[in-house]
């Protein structure tokens, strides 16, 4: 029982990264107006990276709801791999360059993550977003090894997950 009401606070705890991931995103959608015009090149809507960072921004909404509501080992192991997939996005957005108009992926990484300033108001919160991310994946695989169920070593498997179910 001690057990399961860890697991349960390990969620709601856990859940505060993704409201925290989609806060600066969302902060980044309506601040940074490179990554809404693509520097200045988009006329109407908005540029493709924009869409990226608002449709992460909802998974991370929908994945906090989602660890508030059920509370579970399964729904902070779905998190953790969601947080390594969003932090493997951003920095894989490095190779995007072309796209942006930078002549290397090196000097989007500058751009990125704060070396260089081009105007715009990204500059930390893409740093910031990433290290959230890395955090968050961090905090989950801690957590979950923490509370991870009491097992005895002489207990078959089959019996293991019928007393944890």
């Amino acid at each position: 029982m001690e057990t399961e009401r860890h697991q349960r606070q390990l969620a709601e705890l856990y859940s505060l990264g993704f409201f925290l991931a989609a806060g600066l995103s969302i902060v980044m959608l309506f601040t940074d107006k490179n990554l809404q015009t693509d520097f200045g090149t988009v006329t109407r809507g908005y540029f493709v990276h924009w869409y990226a960072i608002l449709g992460m921004a909802l998974v991370d909404l929908a994945g906090g709801a989602l660890l508030l509501v059920l509370r579970s080992r399964l729904a902070v192991k779905l998190g953790v791999i969601a947080s390594a997939l969003f932090a493997i996005v951003l920095v894989g957005a490095v190779f995007t360059y072309q796209a942006v108009g930078f002549p290397s992926a090196l000097a989007f990484a500058q751009y990125l993550f704060g070396y260089t300033y081009f105007g715009g108001d990204i500059r930390y919160l893409y740093d910031l977003l990433l290290a959230t991310y890395l955090g968050t994946c961090g905090l989950g695989v801690l957590g979950l090894a923490l509370t991870r169920p009491d097992r005895s070593p002489n207990e078959p498997d089959h019996a293991r997950a019928s007393s944890s179910a």
